[in-house]
């Protein structure tokens, strides 16, 4: 464990030892992995952490603080925390949700090269990657037409929402994500269009349908107030997160090769 740690303080630039902890973004939460999380008050991380988040905790991250750390706020205190102790963390996160200017839906979109490959190749490896990526027949293929290289689908995800009660961190079905998905191929390219995002508690127990995603509120447990909008906030984060994760695996499968995405904005 000190090893691990003194190999992350030297991570941390000499710039960044003076440097006072602020918020930089708006609060994300993440969780914890299978062992607990330090907290350090300062980029002095030679002492001992004041505080630590057990296994599986929340962790508010208010921004990044240098590569490989991040700044956590607990009780209204600001610490410094290691990203590789959050299990879940991902840059992107961050980032504004893309809001299609004609639909007002949340569109993501993008057109990736694959030099070398055919229209026929791409075609096949997209259909192949449907199958994996949607289990339990989990997609409806509504237009397939190798001819003109267009696969649309509308697509089924398992949502999931981690709460914490009487400080045990908790997770539980929490219905499902509709989406449509266009793939478009070429020789030599793709492109993708996500969209119409909207969660679906179906026969959930004690839990109502979210709706679009572009909803700013939802009453999940049916009731309004202070407390209704932090489920809400955090399902959609799950969902917009397990997006990224879709479409890169969908990147990986067409271009055979993994996206390279930087685990700390900073980092570039």
């Amino acid at each position: 464990m000190k090893a691990i740690l003194l190999g992350c303080l030297l991570t941390l630039p000499a710039a960044t030892m003076a440097q006072k902890l602020r918020e930089t973004s708006k609060p994300v939460t993440y969780h914890v992995g299978l062992t607990k999380a330090p907290l350090y008050p300062s980029a002095d991380t030679l002492h001992r952490p004041s505080r630590y988040l057990p296994s599986q905790a929340e962790a508010i991250v208010v921004g990044p603080f240098s590569p490989g750390w991040m700044v956590v706020k607990l009780d209204g205190f600001l610490y410094i925390t290691p990203t590789a102790k959050l299990s879940d963390y991902d840059p992107r996160d961050t980032e504004p949700v893309p809001i299609d200017a004609h639909t007002q839906h949340i569109t993501y979109e993008g057109v990736v090269p694959v030099p070398g490959a055919s229209q026929a190749v791409l075609y096949e490896r997209a259909r192949a990657w449907v199958t994996q990526a949607y289990p339990l027949s989990n997609a409806e293929l509504v237009k397939q037409d190798p001819a003109t290289g267009q696969l649309v689908l509308h697509g089924t995800r398992i949502v999931t929402l981690h709460q914490t009660y009487d400080n045990v961190p908790r997770s539980s079905y929490a219905g499902v994500v509709h989406h449509t998905l266009s793939i478009y191929v070429k020789d030599g390219r793709f492109k993708y269009v996500l969209t119409d995002l909207t969660h679906d508690a179906g026969a959930t127990p004690h839990l109502n349908s979210g709706g679009p995603l572009e909803n700013d509120r939802a009453n999940l447990f049916g009731y309004a107030g202070l407390g209704s909008r932090k489920p809400w906030e955090d399902l959609k984060a799950e969902a917009i997160r397990d997006v990224h994760h879709l479409l890169d695996s969908l990147q990986t499968a067409l271009t055979l090769q993994k996206p390279q995405h930087s685990k700390d904005p900073s980092d570039f």
